[in-house]
């Protein structure tokens, strides 16, 4: 390009020169530099922000302590807005059931015979109004 601006007139190469940004990679100045250096301060700002935000609840489960392995009562707002946010319940806590070592539940005893005598294709609508619809089937069988 530079041979082709010999064969201009001066002002209209002036002129065009003006117009052509420089090489941000061959133009090393100052003002670079402190883009450069302005990037750098944002890069860093922005990990601190990330590892302080991805490390609380970390220090939050170490200051509070893990919800479900508590043994005594929670208080009102663990039980508002602790592990158990939607149950609403005093009495939320550790279940007796479940095996924290292996991780896998312990059924009471009599589940199993319990779970054999109940008939998957009945629908069990409790003690209240269970018995009523039994007796309403029964009449329209007969």
């Amino acid at each position: 390009m530079a041979h082709k601006l010999k064969n201009m007139h001066p002002d209209v190469a002036r002129e065009l020169l003006r117009h052509v940004r420089p090489n941000p990679r061959l133009a090393k100045t100052s003002k670079n530099n402190s883009k450069s250096s302005s990037s750098t301060k944002v890069l860093l700002g922005c990990t601190a922000f990330v590892a302080f935000a991805g490390s609380l609840p970390y220090w939050a489960t170490k200051t509070i302590g893990n919800l479900t392995e508590k043994e005594e009562a929670l208080s009102a707002a663990q039980v508002r807005r602790g592990a158990f946010m939607n149950s609403g319940s005093r009495d939320a806590g550790k279940d007796p059931n479940w095996d924290w070592k292996n991780g896998k539940y312990v059924y009471p005893k009599g589940f199993a015979e319990h779970l054999k005598r109940q008939n998957p294709n009945e629908t069990d609508l409790g003690p209240d109004i269970g018995p009523m619809v039994r007796e309403e089937k029964d009449r329209r069988q007969r």
